[in-house]
């Protein structure tokens, strides 16, 4: 299966201006208290630090973390379940580590990456999450997924190529955000812009997603595929939540996006 990019640009187009959001793992985003763990902050701190979106969910009889990927399935970190371990004396660092991949639409991709219980291939290692986080690492990358540094690299060069295709930068503490300058740039020049940054990404497997009609023509190439989710009924990554845009109208639109020849209806 296809990885989805973990790295995103979306165009936003407004009266007099275009809007480029530059949208990734380590982009800023506000605080949502939900996503903090109060439990295992040893390890979803380091999995998100190395690009990687984490959440919780009760299991059978404790917490679980689970860690997405980029092709659209999950590592499940689990801590003993209805066992005589399954309550350690310090909630968060049990006696012992259970690693799963998962896929929900790929059941042959289930394997056992890690196992600490007694009598698995690490129970040596028994509740370290030193140990067993070197062991997911490992197994991450030999899986392709990107690591923290080229995660980095990725974004940095997604802000190059639109300064290249004339965006100038107007981020700030919540958003990546470029834009072409307003005056003097009329409907043939935001078309040509936009589709210089569009052709470099997709040259370089750099999502993106814009109106349609902003391209001045067809793109043919192949680039990655757009993730299949919404920001406020018009684009959002699963590996990093997008924060709100204020759009202009309400009017439908045709979008097109980092999947081949595909097409999206948005709201602007």
């Amino acid at each position: 299966m296809e990885s989805e990019p973990q790295v995103t640009v979306l165009f936003i187009e407004k009266p007099h201006e275009v809007n480029a959001y530059v949208h990734g793992p380590f982009t800023p985003r506000p605080l949502d208290a939900e996503r903090i763990s109060l439990r295992y902050p040893h390890i979803t701190g380091p999995l998100e630090h190395r690009g990687l979106e984490c959440v919780e969910d009760f299991g059978l009889s404790d917490y679980v973390v689970h860690a997405l990927l980029p092709d659209g399935g999950h590592l499940s970190i689990a801590p003993p379940q209805e066992t005589d371990d399954a309550h350690p004396a310090i909630p968060g660092f049990p006696d012992s580590w259970h690693v799963t991949r998962n896929h929900p639409e790929d059941d042959d991709q289930f394997e056992v990456i890690y196992n600490s219980e007694p009598g698995g291939p690490h129970e040596h290692n028994r509740g370290s999450v030193p140990a067993m986080l070197a062991v997911v690492y490992q197994r991450l990358a030999q899986l392709g997924v990107p690591g923290r540094e080229e995660l980095l690299a990725t974004q940095a060069r997604a802000e190059q190529l639109l300064r290249e295709a004339g965006f100038v930068d107007r981020s700030t503490t919540t958003d990546i955000q470029f834009q072409l300058p307003p005056d003097g740039t009329g409907l043939a020049a935001r078309s040509a812009a936009v589709t210089r940054a569009v052709r470099a990404f997709q040259s370089e497997g750099i999502g993106y997603a814009c109106p349609a009609d902003l391209l001045g023509e067809v793109v043919q190439a192949a680039p990655p595929a757009m993730p299949s989710s919404s920001r406020d009924s018009a684009a959002r990554v699963t590996s990093a939540a997008l924060p709100p845009v204020a759009l202009e109208s309400t009017e439908p639109r045709e979008w097109t996006s980092g999947q081949p020849h595909q097409q999206v209806a948005r709201q602007r």
